[in-house]
């Protein structure tokens, strides 16, 4: 776990540009973007996110899964000025998480109702509209929250980016 922490920072730091914000605790990576719009920009993203997922993958000998919502966040100015720890390697002692509650719950929701296709990953239509995307092994539609309605996810298997 300590090795996937270590390759996840690093990348987060110094590789995806198109994201905004990671976050890395136990087993799991989040990743914010604030890209939404056009569809070439999303194409991109997810694109850096799957090469990231296949760099964690081959770094960590292990297979992984992806969960990609669209939903709103904090807006990226500064809320409160950050407090450093000396003793912690420079880390802020507070981290104010940018992304929605309701959106990582709904990345918990996906899991637990659709997890049983054991997909690669599993993409809100939302993003997936108008992206040339592989074609989804299932698609199936859950109520997300806040309000609980419909939306499709696709799910799929492999690299959503060419591979060299």
């Amino acid at each position: 776990m300590i090795k996937m922490h270590n390759r996840a920072i690093e990348k987060i730091n110094h590789c995806l540009p198109l994201h905004s914000h990671g976050y890395v605790w136990n087993d799991s990576v989040l990743l914010l973007s604030y890209m939404t719009k056009p569809a070439s920009e999303r194409q991109k993203l997810l694109a850096e996110l799957s090469e990231f997922k296949s760099f964690l993958e081959e770094q960590c000998g292990v297979s992984l899964y992806a969960i990609s919502v669209k939903g709103l966040a904090f807006p990226q100015d500064v809320i409160a000025p950050e407090v450093f720890d000396r003793q912690v390697s420079q880390q802020p002692r507070a981290v104010v998480l940018k992304t929605s509650s309701w959106a990582m719950a709904n990345c918990f929701l996906i899991e637990k109702v659709l997890g049983h296709h054991r997909a690669d990953w599993y993409i809100d239509s939302r993003i997936t509209d108008n992206l040339s995307l592989p074609k989804p092994i299932a698609s199936e539609t859950i109520e997300l929250l806040p309000k609980k309605q419909p939306r499709t996810i696709h799910m799929f298997k492999g690299a959503l980016h060419a591979e060299s």
